[in-house]
């Protein structure tokens, strides 16, 4: 971090007395130099001496210069050449970031989420990653990206859905504007689209190979993809959904507004039914005359929706996104068995190539999700990984509600979009009102992230 030295020179007690008090003095009939002199030598040597006795404790403002340092926030605007034709990145961004922590251990708790960080590298942790293991993961690659020396560097294979990987990348670069000279060398690959690939059970046996790690959205118990965060993080501009920053205030500002109990009693969902086909199953909740019961959401609704309100605002916010983001990427790149290397074919990516010659929808949300310049602070402390041992009972007792909660599924019209997501529809008649929110948390709560 940028630093600030603030030198401020302290006077004695008596120092301020003899410079700012204006002392008259009778004048005096013209003497010998020598008397003079004898007597500027006894005035020098008696405030000497009673200087000696002064004890610096006793004054409010002592002889000390003292050397202050704060953190100063800075912001580094792009620089967009004119015509918004930027096809080079700066060099003076700076390549390292002193922070006001200097002890980051004593920084606060990462969330408790942040610990499947640790079993998604599991896989490869007695392994370590290969160049090898490393290429095999682009069969379904959208594009390669190569951190070296904090510098970022794309190879593209095809192009996403959408402005997936566009947006996926500009997190990327926020990443590093955030903690610049922070992220150590690595190559990853980068998967866009929803569903994982990589079948846990592809790479079992005594004559398995290891798996390739594959970065995308999505994962499950199933696969070993490495979960990264959403693209829309930073803004879906096709169906014109804001950076989540901007979200977030709203979702605060909307709450503010008008109190649960005001509310009319439904919920409302949108969405493509084609994606899935358990998506067709939100068709049936439509409001009717005949069926108004099943679309209504009762009091446990309220616990369930401020429980998640809670934990979107205090533990989803931005700032754990890009700490979930610099973990990961330290923690995989800590297991790179090779020197990550520029490929031929890649090309440097930077805010600035992004951004500048963007337009539209795309610019507008790149500008408000850029990150102003370093953070002052460090990542938050990652947490220990799961005692395995724990995470058995852990699975089991989901799969136990698991089931008692498709039980209630068949018999009362509970929809639960898609078995690897987390939107959910309740279809609730009044006698199965008790433990809902009991259940619901503990189906949901584990792997929030993971199963978006």
């Amino acid at each position: 971090m940028q630093r600030f030295s603030s030198k401020m020179w302290r006077r004695t007690g008596l120092d301020r007395h003899i410079s700012d008090t204006q002392i008259w003095q009778q004048p005096l009939k013209k003497r010998p130099a020598t008397a003079s002199m004898l007597f500027l030598s006894i005035l020098i040597a008696a405030v000497l001496t009673f200087s000696s006795w002064i004890n610096p404790s006793s004054f409010s403002v002592t002889n000390v210069t003292e050397n202050r340092t704060s953190a100063k926030r800075i912001e580094i605007p792009l620089s967009c050449s004119a015509g918004n034709l930027t096809q080079t990145c700066p060099v003076n961004y700076p390549a390292s970031f002193e922070t006001e922590d200097h002890d980051p251990s004593l920084n606060s708790s990462c969330p408790d989420y942040f610990r499947w960080i640790h079993e998604d590298l599991r896989p490869f942790k007695s392994t370590g990653i290969t160049r090898d293991m490393v290429e095999r993961a682009k069969r379904t690659a959208h594009f390669r990206v190569v951190i070296v020396k904090g510098r970022i560097y794309v190879e593209k294979y095809k192009k996403s859905i959408q402005t997936r990987d566009v947006f996926t990348l500009w997190g990327i670069l926020q990443l590093l504007r955030r903690y610049p000279g922070r992220l150590p060398d690595l190559e990853m690959m980068f998967d866009c689209n929803d569903r994982p690939v990589i079948r846990s059970r592809d790479y079992r046996g005594p004559n398995a190979t290891a798996p390739p790690p594959l970065f995308r959205y999505c994962g499950d118990r199933w696969n070993l993809d490495i979960v990264f965060p959403d693209w829309s993080f930073w803004g879906w501009a096709e169906i014109k959904i804001k950076p989540w920053e901007s979200i977030l205030k709203e979702l605060k500002e909307g709450n503010s507004r008008k109190k649960w109990m005001a509310r009319e009693p439904y919920a409302y969902w949108k969405g493509n039914p084609s994606v899935a086909r358990t998506r067709r199953d939100l068709l049936k909740c439509n409001v009717s005359d005949k069926q108004d019961w099943n679309a209504r959401l009762f009091v446990q609704a309220q616990a369930i929706g401020k429980a998640a309100s809670d934990f979107i605002q205090q533990e989803l916010k931005m700032d754990y996104v890009y700490d979930y983001m610099f973990h990961l990427l330290n923690e995989y790149a800590k297991l790179l068995k090779f020197k990550p290397e520029v490929p031929d074919k890649a090309v440097e990516f930077c805010s600035e190539t992004m951004a500048c010659p963007a337009d539209g929808i795309e610019k507008r949300f790149m500008m408000e999700s850029l990150v102003k310049g370093p953070s002052i602070t460090s990542p938050c402390t990652i947490p220990p990984p799961y005692d395995p041992q724990a995470l058995g009972p852990l699975s089991r007792e989901k799969l136990i509600q698991w089931s008692k909660w498709r039980h209630w599924r068949e018999a009362t019209g509970i929809v639960l979009i898609n078995r690897n997501k987390c939107t959910l529809r309740l279809c609730l008649p009044v006698s199965l009102k008790s433990e809902l929110d009991k259940l619901v948390l503990m189906i949901l709560s584990d792997r929030y992230l993971k199963k978006k």
